[in-house]
């Protein structure tokens, strides 16, 4: 994928052999209007044939946290292309996103195929996903760890070698066809402490702020395209035309930053340019994502982070605050800062600034810098990217934590078959007659038509004497049910709603046909039973 929107790059823009989007300062303005337009109209007209089929695509974090690991090749597939053409038509966005969906259906596929339980395809997924980030950077354990922090949802020792295996096959692969993995040759770069440790935590609060800019930008560019009455197939269209605008400010507003990234360690820039780089840049990715490209922001947010480092240092250099040897550092501090801040994996970002420098020695400012960033999007925020996208849609997930198995057991699955139904007009010598003391504890009751109206104690009604009125009259627990279909996660917090340790299932709320009875003490210990199960599972 990295090769196809490359070599797009080089056809479309007439980029020279080797140069990068991100990095080329200047590019014709009618070429670059032209081609995000044709993107923006291609990817358009997929996402129309897209909407055609029933659902929503599910990434490997969704599958993971919902539907034990299970993923569409065909809807895996059509991301993979339509990142492609995004990226290679010069959106402002990175790959990651569509290989990581793709790698992660192989391992989804290769699970179901080979009939694994609900564990191992969910590991499956994140191996996958983890072999694809470490190949595309050559980063082994900064693929592992996304792999755990992002797609699995936690660290198990059972779940270690499988991950770190893919994660390190997929490095191998990736080299064997391509050569090195990505660099950045900087040297040693040392940590004095002191006055830089009070720039860090300036840098990480400033790459968390820019971070909750970022993923706001992209929600209210969503917003105004769904307010604008922009049909959905023409949006990207609209959202490649503001991006080409950006792109006359400044060039490396396109494509996915990495060439950037190299640019900014290596070039003189100014702080005035480095300000201007960074807006347009926000700008440019919020729109892309917002107005229906496809893709990521693994990559992106790199190469604002590196923007971000690179401003602040040099303006801590100009006060004299900070040596000019040290924008370097501040440099790659801002890229695993920012990066974390927005996709929300701080340990890889960490790793991966160590594997792409080949220097242990930033692994302390590196993590000051993640840390404060990671907070304080949690802080302001609340969210990652990812999980901020699931929020928008009414999922509350927070990451790729198996949640699914609480959903997938319903009322229906829980209650018991055996409750008695009596209609409302029956007289309590026959309904104590039908149901002696002992047999049951509660009875049903319902009208004419079989709606639920209540339940009747049969200790209760045992105790009354002969005429005390009709059944209806000592009916309890008559809002106390929960449809069919309902999911544990609904269930449980009824009991304490209700009062009661009985819920009534029916089939609707509107005609309330009775299904069976589930009572807290059962469905409390089914859900001990299932978290047992899965934190077996897990820790293996």
């Amino acid at each position: 994928m990295v090769s196809a929107a490359d070599y797009l790059h080089a056809l479309l823009f007439g980029l020279p052999d080797d140069a990068r989007l991100s990095a080329i300062g200047t590019l014709n303005p009618q070429r670059m209007f032209v081609m995000l337009a044709v993107g923006g109209l291609l990817v358009g007209l997929l996402t129309a044939l897209r909407r055609r089929r029933v659902g929503s695509i599910v990434d490997p974090i969704e599958a993971n946290a919902l539907h034990a690991g299970r993923m569409s090749s065909w809807d895996s597939a059509f991301v993979a292309i339509q990142t492609v053409l995004s990226s290679g038509f010069g959106a402002s966005l990175g790959l990651e996103g569509g290989f990581t969906q793709a790698a992660g259906a192989i391992g989804s596929a290769a699970g179901v195929m080979m009939r694994r339980r609900r564990h191992d395809v969910r590991m499956l997924v994140a191996a996958g996903a983890a072999g694809a980030i470490a190949g595309a950077f050559g980063a082994p354990t900064a693929g592992a760890a996304y792999g755990f922090e992002l797609i699995l949802g936690s660290y198990t020792v059972a779940n270690l070698a499988p991950i770190v295996v893919a994660a390190v096959a997929g490095t191998y692969a990736s080299q064997a066809i391509f050569g090195q993995g990505y660099r950045i040759w900087l040297g040693t770069l040392h940590f004095a402490g002191g006055r830089q440790f009070l720039l860090l935590l300036l840098l990480g609060v400033a790459c968390g702020l820019l971070a909750v800019a970022l993923m706001r930008g992209v929600t209210a560019t969503e917003r105004l395209s769904s307010s604008g009455g922009i049909a959905i197939r023409f949006r990207p269209f609209a959202g490649g035309l503001i991006v080409a605008t950006l792109g006359l400010l400044t060039p490396h507003a396109l494509g996915s930053g990495h060439g950037g990234i190299e640019l900014v360690l290596t070039s003189p820039w100014t702080i005035t340019a480095l300000a201007l780089v960074l807006g347009a840049k926000i700008l440019a990715s919020a729109i892309s994502v917002g107005s229906g490209f496809r893709g990521g922001l693994f990559s992106t947010s790199l190469f604002l982070g590196a923007l971000t480092g690179s401003l602040i240092a040099r303006s801590a250099v100009d006060v004299g605050l900070l040596p000019a040897d040290d924008t370097a550092l501040f440099t790659l501090v801002g890229m695993a800062s920012f990066a974390a801040a927005v996709i929300g994996t701080p340990m890889t970002m960490a790793l991966l600034s160590v594997e792409v420098t080949d220097s242990l020695s930033i692994i302390g400012p590196v993590l000051i810098g993640v840390v404060v960033a990671v907070l304080t999007v949690r802080r302001v925020f609340g969210y990652s990217f990812a999980t901020w996208r699931f929020h928008l849609r009414g999922e509350a997930i927070l990451g790729g934590e198996d949640i699914g198995w609480v959903r997938d057991t319903t009322a229906s699955s829980l209650m018991r078959r055996d409750l008695a139904v009596v209609p409302a007009g029956a007289g309590l010598d026959e309904t104590r007659a039908q149901h002696l003391l002992g047999s049951t504890k509660y009875i049903a009751v319902v009208d004419d038509k079989g709606a639920f109206l209540g339940l009747l104690d049969v200790a209760g009604i045992h105790s009354l004497t002969n005429g005390n009125g009709a059944l209806v009259d000592h009916l309890v627990h008559r809002d106390a049910i929960v449809e069919a279909d309902a999911t544990l996660d609904l269930i449980l917090p009824l009991f304490e709603k209700y009062e009661t340790e009985t819920l009534v299932v029916v089939d609707n709320m509107q005609s309330r046909h009775v299904q069976g009875l589930i009572t807290e003490a059962f469905a409390s210990r089914r859900y001990r039973q299932e978290l047992e199960r899965r934190q077996r599972e897990m820790f293996g």
